[in-house]
C-alpha cells in the first residue's frame, strides 16, 4: 500500500470564506469523544488564502505504524480510518508521524489523548456544511 494514496476529504482554499461551519459540524458530530469539543479539522488563514489541516486518510497511514496500543484502524468498506480516544495513553509517537499535521493532542482539564478525523464514519458532517463547497471527498474513494 502506498502512503501518497489518500481517501479523505479534499480541501480548496479558493472556495473556502473562513465561516468555520465546519469546524462546528465536526465538534457536533463527536459529543461523546474523549476529545469532546475539539474540532478534527484546523482552519486557519495565511495571507488571503485559508488552509485545513486534518486527516487526509492515506491508504498507509504513518501513525497507525508507531502507535504502541494499535489504536488507528483502518475501515476497508469506508476507506477512513479511526482513533480509538478511550483506549488511547497519550504517549504521541504517533503525533509527528503524520505528513499532514493531521493527529491532534488533547491535554487539558486531565483528558489526556491524541485524536483525529475519522470522516464521521465515511458520511462526513463537515462536508454537508460548507456551503462554498471547499470541502469534497477525494475522488480516489471510488476506485
Amino acid at each position: 500500500m502506498s502512503s501518497k494514496k489518500k481517501f479523505g476529504l479534499v480541501f480548496d482554499p479558493g472556495k473556502c470564506n473562513g465561516c468555520l461551519e465546519c469546524e462546528k459540524a465536526c465538534v457536533r458530530a463527536h459529543p461523546n469523544a474523549v476529545a469532546a469539543g475539539k474540532t478534527r479539522i484546523k482552519i486557519t488563514k495565511e495571507g488571503d488564502k485559508h488552509k485545513a489541516t486534518m486527516c487526509v486518510h492515506c491508504e498507509s497511514c504513518p501513525p497507525s505504524e508507531l502507535c504502541p496500543s494499535a489504536l488507528l484502524e483502518y475501515h476497508s468498506d469506508g476507506k477512513y480510518w479511526t482513533l480509538d480516544e478511550h483506549r488511547c495513553f497519550a504517549c504521541m509517537a504517533c503525533i509527528p508521524r503524520c505528513p499532514y499535521d493531521g493527529v491532534f493532542f488533547e491535554g487539558s482539564f486531565g483528558v489526556e489523548t491524541a485524536y483525529t478525523c475519522d470522516l464521521c464514519a465515511g458520511d462526513p458532517e463537515c462536508i454537508k456544511v460548507c456551503k462554498p463547497g471547499a470541502l469534497a471527498l477525494d475522488k480516489h474513494r471510488e476506485e
